[in-house]
């Protein structure tokens, strides 16, 4: 995968005619002739030709591989995953990408995006954004990653691997800390960073270094380390000029800049031109070749400054200020007939298009993502922008309109954010979730079937419900606060909104649309502002009729799903005696004495609640139709100290309840025992 040949158009790899030639296609030849090396010569003897002629077929070579891989050789490092007793994992959803950058790729004609998910990798096809293929499971979270070709480099705690697919081509091994940016110097070189820490390793080394006594993993040491000095600090970014042969920029934290000779492993220059004028220094975030001209470089620093500078001359030709923030990540536009734009990424998810000819701001496209923007990249000869963030999402945006302007062309997103609650949905075929990212709340469902279908539900309507956030809350934003409990009944799908959720701080419920994947622009909260409180729990009958709400101050209050009108609360409030004089409206009792944590209606109309607070500690039934008390069953009368109530789940008769002294208890409601 490392050999500058150039491969056939009949076997180049990532083709799509099929699953099984695309496998094929994805060994190159330089791995078949490493496997068929170890094939023949165990102890690293030359192969000759005769024995290269009578060697099986390439798919029988993969097959006895892999055999030999899970019978005689020890299984990877990186692939010791640690696994459950009882559960064996299947696959990850709702994962797209973590917030290490994207890393984008050509492979002949074809587009490729190469996308860490923590502990692993995926790797995206850009013609559709759909997946090539899916990394192995990895041990250890990725820190950093570099693609030559059609290897992936993964940078993890202690030590780098080379990946083709699912196999091992090998590790360097060296580092003292991990590695958090990596660099190439084509096919020659690669290297990698740590803070101060900087190694150079032989790229071509990948899988003929001898196999170590104690493991058959090619583990490769490292050729140098460069001397920089102290004053020099972290390296934050590393980029590899064209036509600069076996040269290297180093960018640091402390705003320096200086170009290094691997070969010779010698500096050549630091770059004073950035030092002059009274800007402090400034930590340099990222470096990007301007490409289709030669010796200039961009450069992002953590002031929002921008520099194009020309490198020959160590001179800085413009600047720019970017008024969102600093400049998290950088790219600039070619091809045939191209404009000269670049495009800078901001902490708050909007990206700017800058014209390098008017020497001006060009476009600012906001909201691109929830959160600071990692990747933008341009595709080669394209005009298609491919962005990440950490929301968890890869965007592509192409600029085809007559003024320049981007539009959206593909995504492909995941949950934003920590899950709180999720929900099986469409008989199992989706997941509806819902958590909190920052200071922000989201639902979104998510498909077993392909990652093309999930999708975040739309928050537009925040927009008429403006007036009651801000009111009632404090909330300032399009977007509702993190969510606390999350509610469906699909036999409504059709008919009706019946996602129902729960969000801190409000004292209302909010209702959304399934079938419209959007908010709907209505609420549930009692009537009377003396009844409000905020809700912490919410429950819907099979039926999608009614639903219940749970508050703060232990009170719970019964809705109409279809019309949001309130029917009282539970249990309902005494009649109040006739009077004489102006009548009084009585307060709506207290089905609790804390705050009510869970929920459920069962298939009979049995509605069940449980509150947190430690003296009120009981499972509490009651009739739905007429809002009464049915019964209540004790849960911690037996046990030691003042335990309370955290969670509830139910499955038919029997209810699941967890308590805060780690107790998990499973109450029959036919019997009413625990």
């Amino acid at each position: 995968p490392l050999s500058p040949d150039p491969v056939p158009v009949a076997s180049r790899p990532f083709r799509r005619p099929g699953a099984r030639a695309r496998y094929r296609a994805m060994l190159s030849s330089r791995v078949r002739r490493l496997q068929e090396a170890a094939e023949a010569a165990p102890s690293g003897d030359a192969v000759d030709e005769k024995t290269e002629k009578s060697r099986p077929p390439l798919s029988q070579l993969a097959l006895r591989h892999r055999a030999k891989l899970q019978t005689d050789a020890p299984i990877s490092g990186a692939l010791r995953v640690r696994e459950s007793a009882l559960f064996r994992p299947v696959r990850a959803i709702g994962m797209v990408t973590s917030e290490v950058p994207v890393v984008p790729v050509a492979l002949g004609d074809a587009d490729f995006a190469v996308a860490s998910v923590g502990r692993g990798f995926q790797v995206f096809d850009c013609e559709h954004l759909r997946l090539a293929y899916i990394g192995p499971r990895l041990n250890e979270k990725i820190r950093a990653m570099l693609v030559v070709g059609e290897v992936v480099v993964t940078s993890m705690k202690r030590d780098i691997i080379a990946w083709h697919k699912l196999l091992e081509l090998g590790r360097f091994r060296g580092h003292t800390q991990p590695a958090t940016v990596l660099g190439n110097v084509g096919t020659s070189y690669m290297l990698s960073a740590g803070g101060s820490e900087v190694l150079l390793w032989r790229l071509s080394d990948v899988g003929l270094q001898p196999k170590s006594e104690n493991s058959e993993r090619c583990v490769i040491a490292p050729m140098a380390k460069l001397d920089l000095t102290a004053d020099f600090g972290d390296v934050t970014a590393m980029c590899h000029p064209p036509t600069y042969i076996h040269k290297m920029l180093l960018a640091s934290s402390t705003g320096e800049l200086q170009l290094w000779n691997l070969r010779s492993r010698e500096r050549i220059h630091t770059f004073e031109s950035l030092r002059r004028g009274k800007r402090a220094p400034c930590r340099i975030n990222c470096v990007a070749e301007v490409p289709n001209a030669l010796d200039l470089v961009g450069l992002g620093f953590a002031d929002g400054r921008i520099a194009i500078l020309q490198a020959r001359e160590d001179r800085v030709l413009m600047e720019f200020e970017q008024a969102q923030g600093q400049v998290t990540t950088l790219s600039f536009r070619h091809g045939p007939g191209a404009p000269a734009h670049m495009v800078s990424g901001t902490p708050s998810g909007a990206f700017v298009v800058w014209d390098l000819d008017k020497k001006r701001v060009h476009h600012v496209h906001e909201e691109a993502h929830r959160g600071p923007l990692t990747t933008a990249s341009f595709l080669p000869g394209q005009p298609v922008l491919i962005t990440s963030g950490r929301d968890n999402s890869i965007r592509m945006w192409i600029f085809e309109s007559a003024d320049g302007l981007p539009r959206l062309l593909r995504s492909r997103i995941g949950c934003p954010g920590p899950v709180r609650k999720m929900s099986f949905y469409s008989g199992e075929r989706d997941l509806l979730v819902g958590g909190a990212d920052a200071n922000s709340g989201f639902v979104a469902r998510v498909s077993f079937i392909r990652d093309a279908q999930n999708a975040e539900f739309s928050q537009g309507a925040t927009s008429k419900l403006n007036s009651f956030l801000h009111g009632a809350w404090g909330y300032a934003g399009n977007r509702l606060p993190p969510l606390l409990d999350l509610v469906h009944c699909e036999v409504r799908h059709h008919d009706w909104p019946a996602v129902i959720t729960a969000h801190e701080k409000t004292d209302a419920a909010f209702l959304w649309s399934a079938a419209h994947v959007a908010l709907s622009p209505k609420v549930f909260k009692p009537e009377d502002p003396k009844d409000r409180a905020p809700v912490t729990s919410v429950a819907i009958s099979p039926c999608g009729s009614y639903c219940v709400l749970g508050l703060e101050n232990g009170a719970l209050h019964k809705f109409n799903v279809q019309s949001q009108l309130h029917r009282g609360s539970i249990p309902r409030p005494p009649e109040p005696e006739p009077e004489t004089t102006k009548r009084r409206k009585v307060e709506a009792p207290k089905a609790h004495r804390g705050r009510v944590c869970g929920l459920m209606i069962t298939v009979g109309g049995v509605l069940v609640s449980l509150a947190s607070h430690p003296a009120d500690c009981q499972l509490r039934l009651w009739k739905l139709a007429t809002q009464e008390a049915m019964l209540s069953v004790p849960l911690g009368s037996d046990r030691p100290g003042s335990p309370s109530g955290l969670l509830l789940r139910a499955h038919g008769t029997l209810v699941a309840v967890c308590l805060d002294d780690g107790a998990l208890l499973v109450v029959d409601l036919s019997g009413a025992a625990v």
